[in-house]
């Protein structure tokens, strides 16, 4: 056996005992010290008997106050060993993350997700769902959500991936869950605020005894302030954090938010989408502005008061900013779901008057008439509805620029400069954990890509894009998540 002593924040040292992870091969556990200085002995028990029992003061050295103790496990035979948990040897009292299925590496591994963004092929590439185009300009998606999707299938280690039932599982979808799944994860997007919904899907987890990782979710709010989540959101929340290592968010109002609602072991990484090429030694290009000529302008004209203060003054500013980026280059604009959008890319003319008409609504376009705005959408206007699309774009252009953090961050994952415009929380943290440069909404509308390109913030994107993505790493491996980086 080994015994490494590790320092951990406060936040993360809340439990006596706790498995961060467990392989056929070994369990990793985090143990404080008891109040009177002496470490608890832990039993450890494989399918319900005892197999050892551990006195972590023999194995720590100094005066550590919290501890990990990796501790080998026997060669038995896969079919055997179903589940590990440890309890504290005095009181009897299970650690969290007992009783889960652990993790085989010797077999490929397969993997469910809850709540998926779009259609898997290839393995780990994502489209949009097939539907008619009707249904494409009625619907409005965030192809974000799919681009995170999509990235986080890229980093992970599977051999076969089905989407988790949570609105309607039956026990027999549950048993097959149990019996012929490996882990779960959730899809990295906006899924800590007040309203989301998580259907049965503690119930499922509940009787499901896998690891479940989250892998870069994100608090939702068009400004920094307190988030209190419903019960349901932090049962679910619990449980995540009772099955892994520690949950992994975007930044650090996030990482605020899970613990203002009581969910402390929580590490802040980023987000996988700017790590969705798997490549460490990635080379983010660093041009002089002489040499930029064509920049995506990534757009997001549809936003409500959950992501922006003030609806009507972010609208103005968009516009302003994209009429100013259009005047000092080849610019092409990326629409990432907006069905008005959508009838223009696809060329719907029935479709695109009714898209005219609400642009002048809300002051989009000056008029049906406004000449600029209609050559834009017309000539320089970019959609998608396969990830992969976005990649041959995002590797065409010099310079990405725009509102949407997955407008920004899959361009930088292939090389290409990025700012960032903060309009909410999201965004800001994300620029924050990632270092990529984040302007405000006025410095883009007033002085365009030429106002906001920075070479030293983009330097320091590119510097500390490797320590970004051993962070990534670290936190995949502190999880015991099977992973590809």
């Amino acid at each position: 056996m080994n015994a490494p002593a590790h320092h951990f924040e406060a936040s993360q040292a809340v439990q006596t005992m706790k498995i961060l992870r467990a392989t056929t091969e070994e369990v990793v556990v985090l143990v404080t010290r008891e109040p009177g200085g002496g470490w608890p002995a832990l039993r450890l028990l494989l399918d319900g008997q005892d197999y050892a029992t551990i006195h972590p003061g023999a194995l720590v050295t100094g005066d550590a106050t919290v501890a990990e103790i990796a501790i080998p496990l026997p060669a038995l035979p896969e079919t055997r060993l179903r589940a590990i948990a440890v309890a504290d040897a005095r009181t009897g009292a299970l650690a969290p993350g007992s009783q889960l299925r652990p993790i085989a590496r010797s077999k490929p591994l397969r993997a469910l997700v809850i709540y998926p963004a779009g259609e898997v092929y290839d393995h780990d590439k994502v489209r949009w769902y097939r539907a008619p185009l009707e249904k494409l300009f009625s619907d409005y998606f965030n192809i974000g959500d799919m681009i995170v999707f999509d990235s986080t299938l890229k980093l992970l280690d599977y051999v076969h991936l089905e989407p988790m039932k949570i609105m309607n599982p039956t026990e027999a979808d549950i048993e097959r869950y149990a019996s012929e799944f490996d882990f779960v994860f959730v899809r990295g997007s906006n899924f800590i605020h007040e309203k989301m919904e998580w259907f049965r899907a503690v119930e499922v987890l509940e009787k499901v005894k896998l690891p479940v990782y989250a892998i870069g979710v994100g608090a939702q709010a068009s400004q920094n302030r307190a988030i209190a989540l419903p019960e349901s959101s932090k049962r679910f929340w619990q449980i995540v954090a009772d099955r892994c290592a520690a949950i992994g968010v975007r930044g650090a109002f996030s990482a605020e938010t899970l613990g203002r609602n009581g969910i402390g072991n929580v590490e802040v990484v980023g987000c996988p989408s700017i790590f969705r090429t798997c490549n460490r030694d990635l080379q983010i290009r660093v041009p002089d502005q002489r040499a930029i000529r064509k920049v995506a302008f990534s757009l997001r004209r549809e936003a409500d008061k959950s992501y922006t203060v003030d609806p009507e003054a972010y609208l103005r500013n968009q516009r302003a900013a994209l009429l100013k980026v259009d005047g000092q280059c080849e610019m092409v604009m990326s629409s990432h779901g907006e069905q008005e959008e959508k009838a223009f890319f696809l060329r719907d003319e029935a479709a695109r008057e009714k898209a005219v008409a609400e642009f002048v609504k809300t002051g989009w376009w000056d008029g049906p008439d406004d000449a600029r705005m209609r050559d834009i959408y017309q000539r320089r206007m970019f959609t998608f509805f396969d990830v992969e699309d976005y990649d041959r774009f995002a590797q065409s252009v010099d310079l990405a620029v725009g509102y949407r953090v997955h407008g920004v961050l899959p361009a930088v994952a292939h090389g290409v400069p990025g700012v960032l415009v903060a309009y909410d929380t999201r965004s800001q943290e994300l620029a924050e954990t990632l270092k990529i440069p984040v302007v405000p909404e006025e410095a883009l509308a007033e002085g365009g890509w030429r106002a906001v390109y920075r070479e030293a913030a983009l330097k320091g994107l590119a510097q500390s894009y490797a320590a970004s993505y051993d962070r990534m790493r670290g936190f995949l491996d502190r999880n015991g998540v099977p992973h590809r980086m």
